[in-house]
């Protein structure tokens, strides 16, 4: 699968081709790759409009739109799962939606004075003027806490992946993290609204099992009525949902119990 993720920070998996927001900058990306499907990754509305253009000018034969609502780590993860090898395009949204599933996600922020969703509480908000105050967002729950000595990441996944500001939260953040990152974004643009933050995401067992999981399914998928690509839900070429899958056929195979999230300790 030929990915171009548009507005994605340095540190994503290198088989992941970045692109700026810019038309320019895309349509230069798909021109250095083969002559395949390519899915246009995106996660905020800038870069999916640019995503759109690029298909008016290059033609929407070979290129899928693939945009995620995500935390910028939790969309780093989904790019490595996009990037195994022997997927087909029209299985990204598929492979998306089980990744999406299975990861954790959380945020460390010096300040929830700005930050709108999840909404602090109106003590948590007047807590951000004190000195020294940290707070832990969980956007899988939609909460937000005080922090108190542990950001809550579970260590049972086999991809870690960090993005943080130039200066740290607190003053000591060795012990925050369950173990050494896999992966850190650089450049990555804030989006909590703090001056000082820290994001952590992982998924609950192996990235190849929920890859695996997601493309055992396919034999399932229907065609599109458009392009005719077999796809899960909706067409990423196309847009249009795609009719029920076949039935009578076994489902996606299942994770062993040794890595489902009921086996992970995982706080979610």
């Amino acid at each position: 699968m030929l990915v171009v993720a548009i507005g994605a920070p340095e540190g994503v998996h290198p088989a992941v081709r970045r692109a700026e927001r810019t038309l320019e900058a895309v349509v230069a990306a798909v021109a250095d790759l083969p002559t395949d499907d390519v899915v246009l990754a995106t996660r905020d509305e800038r870069a999916r409009k640019v995503a759109r253009s690029a298909r008016l000018v290059l033609g929407s034969e070979r290129l899928g739109l693939l945009h995620v609502d995500t935390p910028v780590t939790a969309w780093a993860v989904v790019l490595a799962g996009l990037a195994a090898g022997g997927l087909t395009a029209s299985a990204a949204r598929a492979v998306t939606d089980v990744v999406l599933a299975r990861i954790t996600t959380r945020a460390l922020v010096s300040s929830v004075a700005s930050l709108e969703s999840p909404a602090p509480t109106f003590r948590q908000h007047a807590g951000s003027l004190l000195p020294g105050t940290a707070f832990v967002v969980d956007p899988g729950r939609g909460t937000v806490g005080r922090f108190h000595e542990r950001l809550g990441v579970p260590s049972g996944g086999d991809m870690l992946v960090v993005a943080r500001s130039p200066r740290p939260v607190v003053p000591d953040d060795t012990d925050l993290l369950p173990r050494p990152a896999d992966a850190e974004l650089i450049g990555a643009e804030p989006e909590w609204h703090a001056a000082r933050w820290l994001e952590a995401s992982t998924i609950d067992g192996p990235l190849s099992w929920a890859v695996a999981s997601a493309a055992s399914g396919s034999h399932r998928w229907a065609a599109c009525e458009v392009c005719g690509r077999a796809a899960s839900g909706a067409c990423i070429f196309c847009g249009l949902t795609v009719s029920s899958a076949r039935a009578g056929l076994p489902g996606p195979a299942e994770l062993p119990d040794q890595h489902r999230p009921e086996h992970q300790g995982v706080i979610s």
